[in-house]
């Protein structure tokens, strides 16, 4: 017997309640062929899942009624993406795979040497559509949390959103620490990442005199789509098993 098929809803509520799914989701459920009586997972990005059966699914439309609610227990760390614009379609990349590798937010930046600088009205419909990419991430990864997409700001300002006691990184080949090194102790950490072409110089000493910090990777040359998911795979791994070691 095959697993149930996981299903975003914006709401969920309790056993016997009935939830009526958005389009998205509605589509994505005929693609799967979902019929009245199949059991599915809803989750709904912030934490809470449900064992639920559905009711009814047509072409523009599914509901389902709930089982069984539960709340995914929170991570114990948390790690945030700063992500300097890259060219093209290389951020959908990026979203995709940092979603799957774990983090839990992306603050998207304005760096020296991103080329892409989009107008209000497609900055909204670019954001829109990166959400929902995150979303069909998640699902496919099974996770219970849905990081958030932070709309494109200067590089200074996102920078100091980070709190003063996260590790906020920058992957430097010449670094005196390893990244291991540098998110010893850490529940948090920031990682900013550049776009084609890395931080300029100028980036790096304003971000290392507001407190962030080189640390050195084992792989030091990669292409902007590979380093993102790369530094926070290493990141979430390196936390998570801090964390259970401290347990």
């Amino acid at each position: 017997m095959s697993e149930p098929r996981r299903l975003h809803a914006r709401a969920l509520g309790d056993p016997g309640a009935r939830v009526v799914l958005d389009a998205d989701a509605a589509r994505h459920a005929r693609v799967l062929r979902l019929r009245a009586g199949d059991r599915v997972v809803l989750f709904d990005g912030v934490g809470a899942e449900a064992d639920a059966v559905v009711e009814h699914a047509d072409a523009t439309t599914i509901a389902c009624v709930i089982d069984a609610l539960r709340v995914a227990v929170a991570p114990t760390s948390r790690v945030v993406l700063v992500q300097a614009l890259p060219k093209g379609g290389k951020l959908d990349d990026i979203v995709r795979a940092c979603t799957e590798t774990g983090v839990a937010a992306i603050h998207l930046a304005l760096g020296e040497r991103s080329v892409a600088r989009p107008d209000a009205d497609r900055s909204a419909a670019r954001l829109d559509r990166l959400h929902k990419i995150a979303h069909e991430a998640a699902r496919q990864a099974e996770r219970a949390h849905i990081p958030a997409i932070v709309a494109p700001a200067p590089l200074a300002e996102v920078a100091r959103r980070a709190p003063e006691d996260a590790a906020r990184l920058i992957a430097s080949p010449r670094a005196g620490v390893t990244w291991d090194e540098a998110l010893e102790g850490a529940l948090e950490a920031w990682i900013a990442v550049g776009p084609e072409g890395g931080l300029s110089p100028a980036e790096e000493d304003a971000l290392v005199a507001a407190g962030w910090r080189r640390a050195r990777v084992a792989v030091p040359i990669m292409r902007v789509e590979t380093a993102a998911p790369v530094l926070v795979a290493m990141s979430v791994d390196r936390l998570a098993r801090a964390a259970l070691t401290a347990g």
